[in-house]
């Protein structure tokens, strides 16, 4: 029997290999650049970035995860900024508190800190916020404000509750809406539909692979969840729909699932690393079925187009092809007792992957 694909350790020893190139599938081809690379995601959806205690929720947020970044990065985007330049080295840049100060209800909060070695290249410690303008926000159709972040592999793997830590602060100083956290490309922050295609090709065969970019996605994201995830976090009325805490506990065994609650919902841990579910090997492992088929209820219906459009005949996530991945983990009900026994053989949490607070 072949030994199972270990996507962390292939990343651990061949990380100048993961850096992968820009415009890579794209007709002008391969670019002199670093376009995308893997890291560990942390997506969360929010609500009121407009008002003053949620920047100051998010200026925490940043100073929390600038205490381990701080020393990797490199460059400050800012879309629409009220003042200064729209790019600037870090080392530069003022606070994020003093730059929050200057920002108007109706401004755009806009953050996109980076770690590659020049603006337009993508680095794997990375820092995005984008919170509606207040006009915006106050609007019924209004999709949700995002927070992303990333880590290295490498440093997840050496410091092995240091995501699920970020993560779930984060989620309970914002009191979010809902949330994703695993294994995800980080693209070029200014190049992204260059890069597109490598992702919409690696997630055809890597089903842990979260996809697209978060803002552009999250009004689609009012409704539902967008995907589970190694950590996936739903707030207090999905806890109630599924079923309540009874039943989320009863279809997630602690053996291999850990629950911890925050300001407004909870977020659940499927094992101790995230998975890669290779399609060569295993592209639906029960710990993301049971999680998923769990959560179907509180998915979001539609998702549109996960991708830009393709100019060549790149490969993109689109239409029906968006609504495959969105449904990537889905088995039929009566599998689910195979899946339950398939767990049995499925990592299980130990004392130090699992941050400390679980329920």
């Amino acid at each position: 029997m072949t030994e199972a694909f270990d996507y962390e350790k292939f990343l651990i020893e061949n990380w100048d290999k993961a850096q992968i190139p820009g415009g890579l599938l794209t007709k002008k081809g391969k670019q002199d650049y670093v376009g995308a690379v893997p890291a560990l995601l942390g997506t969360l959806y929010f609500d009121n970035a407009h008002t003053e205690a949620v920047r100051d929720a998010i200026c925490e947020c940043f100073e929390q995860y600038e205490a381990l970044a701080k020393e990797h990065l490199t460059w400050l985007w800012r879309e629409a900024p009220t003042e200064g330049p729209d790019k600037m080295p870090y080392r530069d840049a003022k606070p994020m508190r003093d730059m929050m100060k200057r920002l108007g209800e109706n401004d755009l909060v806009s953050f996109i800190y980076t770690s590659g070695k020049e603006a337009h290249e993508a680095g794997a410690w990375e820092f995005e916020v984008v919170g509606r303008r207040g006009w915006r926000a106050k609007m019924k159709d209004a999709g949700p404000s995002i927070l992303r972040f990333a880590l290295p592999p490498l440093y997840v793997h050496q410091n092995p509750q240091a995501f699920q830590q970020l993560f779930v602060t984060f989620a309970d100083k914002l009191k979010v809406i809902h949330g994703h956290g695993g294994i995800g490309l980080v693209l070029s922050a200014v190049r992204r539909k260059d890069n597109e295609p490598i992702e919409a090709y690696l997630s055809e065969h890597i089903y842990g692979l979260d996809i697209g970019t978060a803002f552009v996605l999250a009004d689609d994201l009012r409704q539902g969840i967008k995907t589970v995830s190694w950590l996936t976090a739903i707030n207090n009325e999905m806890v109630e729909k599924i079923g309540g805490m009874f039943r989320i506990q009863s279809e997630l065994p602690g053996t291999w699932f850990a629950l911890y609650p925050y300001s407004n919902g909870l977020v659940i841990q499927a094992g101790p690393k995230a998975e890669g579910a290779f399609a060569s090997e295993d592209p639906r492992p029960a710990l993301y079925v049971l999680p998923n088929m769990l959560l179907k209820e509180v998915r979001t219906p539609k998702i549109g187009h996960i991708h830009s459009g393709s100019a060549d005949g790149e490969p993109r996530i689109r239409g029906k092809a968006a609504e495959d991945w969105l449904q990537r983990f889905d088995v039929p009900e009566e599998e689910l007792l195979s899946y339950k026994a398939k767990l049995l053989n499925e990592p299980k949490l130990t004392e130090e992957t699992v941050r400390p607070g679980r329920l």
